[in-house]
């Protein structure tokens, strides 16, 4: 055998195979280059698995090349080349190396060898590399930031280390140590992998070129899109499909998709959307029947008119671009969703099961799409054609109302930033387009709003869409926008966020966000921020993130007319808690804080990792001098938090409690609006 595949655990590798494997990067092979988001979602997943007491999670296949030596075998030693799943296999290994975690999965992490304990894994012809890893099993500590390309490594630790910090258990309280060593068992032991392994005197070329020409997988949703559109009658799947089709793109606008799908013409589709009839499927129904019966006629078309047609269609093409001021240059993509298809289809489905009178789903989890959509949409065996004409009949609208309300990732040049895009309509000879921009003020605060549950909630969830594109659904039609629309969707989500993410409660997000939609309006039981952020509870580092993207939040809402730089703020990705006097002064500081105060929310801000790491152990005058550095040549504060913060000259005991306090007082304001009422 060349080829063996085999199922394995971590344990297994570890203790099941009464032999020491160690793991080489080929020179040929990347170095580590995950992201915090592609970190923060593997480690979301398995941990939604954990919760749910799952017997297994299946993390995806790696291949292997098994390097011969017979000395090295006789002493039970195996080395294998990582050709394949480097990525998830090298985190997995990081894991091992950071407390808590690393207390059950340092076994996986190093080999023991003569009372020396080595890495597991190793990079070809890398030896500050390899240095590094030995340094980080001896005293991850005592590591240096400079070492070269070590960055998404460390960067990586970070996440890890603060991962316990931004988790909340299924009864929404924080998670301690204990949950995170827990875990790390359930990871230890049921995180399986498939391990492909390959002899050494196979042909790597030819395997590597079966590799790279396998083309691209059939996607879990292309699998649900064929499942549903086989209960819609034949002489109707074609345009169900293209439906679909047009919405699955989620990487850039909703006509543009359906117009390179099928034959409709953008000016069509502007002519609706000026009408507000864009999100009504009846009226896109309509114009493909039409575009269906057109073809049909020409079927036998003469060279003269199939010449006519394609310049009839580059003229449509030209006055769209030019209707859109050339801010859509050909198929340049400048505005990406911030959730992939397949979670983007669970919203849509719990919208589905609610108006329909079903069951709501137990979680959310992309992975799971095609066995979410078994247990939840085809259990339903009558009226199968109905149900599914009616499911993409409502994505069709939540589609497009996801284009007109609803957050990308719009690149503006020199950042990439969450906004909704501006939309309007364009008149070109006659002819009418949707003309879609990067214009950044129309919408600001639904815009800033949206981006801080983006970053304070969990990314591979997002509950609070599901209640908010309800909302749309039910109120909103694209094109009223311009009369006040936006308004009424920013002060409902305003409300929701409040009454969602404030309250007190031991009850899961999927149950509350499902009560939002019996009753949009609703409003909690009991708001918790006055129990979370009072002045005697000192968590330190453990106070939930969420409440320093709020307060942010708060601050801009409540304040930015008065601070000109607060109009240019933006969230960001921010994972460290700083301790604005330092939780370990130095004698010769002229600013200290009393260690009953140092970790009390007064004395706290959030921050990037680099932000955290830069400032470290600094006193407060440095601290302060570095950040009105970086917020007068970024023209924008890091925090608004700490820029309010930063107006103090001195900062004691005296301080900390006059900006606490006002900070909650800010809050009592803020929650006592009536979003309901604001502008009726």
């Amino acid at each position: 055998m060349t080829i063996k595949s085999e199922l394995f655990s971590l344990k297994k590798i570890v203790t099941g195979l009464g032999s020491k494997w160690y793991f080489n990067v080929p020179i040929y092979q990347r170095l580590y280059v995950w992201d915090d988001d592609q970190v923060n979602v593997l480690l979301t997943d398995i941990a939604n698995a954990y919760d749910r007491n799952e017997e297994q999670f299946f993390l995806g296949g790696a291949m292997v090349v098994e390097q011969k030596n017979e000395k090295e075998r006789q002493q039970d030693r195996y080395y294998f080349d990582l050709i394949d799943g480097q990525q998830r296999f090298t985190t997995l290994w990081l894991l091992g190396t950071v407390a808590p975690w690393s207390d059950v999965l340092r076994d996986f992490s190093v080999v023991q060898e003569d009372n020396k304990e080595l890495p597991r894994l190793q990079f070809s012809i890398r030896d500050h590399i390899n240095e590094y890893l030995q340094e980080l099993l001896d005293d991850p500590n005592t590591i240096s930031d400079e070492i070269e390309d070590t960055e998404n490594l460390r960067k990586a630790q970070m996440l890890m280390r603060s991962f316990a910090k931004t988790r909340r258990a299924p009864d929404g309280r924080p998670v301690d140590d204990g949950y995170i060593k827990g875990l790390s068992d359930f990871i230890y032991k049921k995180v399986q992998l498939v391990l492909t392994r390959v002899s050494q005197d196979l042909d790597l070329n030819k395997l590597f070129e079966v590799i790279n020409n396998r083309g691209v997988q059939l996607q879990h949703h292309e699998i649900l899109k064929s499942q549903i559109l086989h209960a819609v009658p034949a002489k109707e799947r074609g345009r169900y499909g293209a439906i679909w089709d047009a919405c699955a793109d989620m990487e850039g606008f909703i006509e543009r998709s359906l117009c390179s799908v099928t034959r409709l013409e953008a000016h069509q589709l502007g002519n609706l959307y000026a009408n507000g009839k864009l999100a009504c499927f009846e009226a896109v129904n309509d114009l493909l029947l039409k575009s269906e019966t057109e073809e049909g006629i020409d079927e036998r078309q003469d060279l003269a008119s199939i010449v006519n047609l394609a310049q009839s269609e580059g003229e449509d093409l030209k006055a769209y671009k030019d209707a859109v001021d050339g801010d859509i240059a050909d198929d340049e993509i400048w505005a990406k969703s911030i959730i992939g298809f397949p979670l983007f289809l669970q919203h849509v489905l719990r919208i589905w099961l609610y108006e329909q009178g079903y069951k709501d789903v137990n979680f959310l989890l992309d992975k799971q799409l095609l066995a979410i959509f078994q247990n939840n949409f085809f259990v339903y065996e009558e009226d199968k054609a109905e149900k599914a004409r009616g499911f993409i009949e409502l994505l069709w609208r939540v589609r497009v109302l996801w284009d007109e309300y609803i957050i990308k990732w719009v690149d503006q040049s020199d950042e990439v930033v969450h906004q909704i895009c501006a939309t309007a309509v364009s008149d070109s000879k006659g002819k009418r387009y949707v003309n879609r921009s990067r214009e950044s003020t129309s919408h600001q605060g639904l815009s800033l709003l949206q981006s801080m549950l983006y970053h304070s909630q969990e990314i591979t969830t997002h509950y609070w869409l599901t209640p908010f594109l309800y909302y749309l659904h039910q109120d909103s039609t694209p094109a009223r926008a311009r009369e006040g629309d936006s308004q009424r969707c920013y002060n409902y989500l305003c409300h929701l966020d409040n009454q969602l993410l404030g309250e007190i409660t031991s009850e899961s997000l999927v149950k509350r966000t499902h009560q939002f939609m019996e009753n949009v309006w609703r409003k909690a039981l009991s708001i918790g921020f006055e129990q979370e952020l009072a002045p005697e509870v000192r968590k330190g580092v453990g106070f939930s993130h969420y409440w320093f993207y709020k307060l942010d939040f708060v601050l801009w809402y409540e304040r930015r007319q008065s601070q000109s730089l607060w109009q240019n703020f933006r969230f960001t990705a921010k994972n460290s808690v700083e301790h604005i006097s330092p939780q370990t002064p130095k004698k010769i500081d002229r600013d200290k804080v009393s260690p009953d105060m140092i970790d009390t929310f007064g004395n706290l801000a959030l921050v990037s990792r680099s932000i955290n790491s830069e400032y470290s152990n600094l006193p407060f005058n440095e601290k302060k001098k570095r950040f009105e550095n970086k917020r007068a040549h970024d023209k924008k504060p890091e925090s608004l938090k700490m820029d309010l913060i930063y107006e103090s000259e001195t900062w004691g005991d005296a301080e900390v409690k006059k900006h606490h306090d006002c900070m909650l007082e800010l809050l009592r304001h803020y929650y006592r609006r009536d979003f309901e009422n604001l502008f009726k």
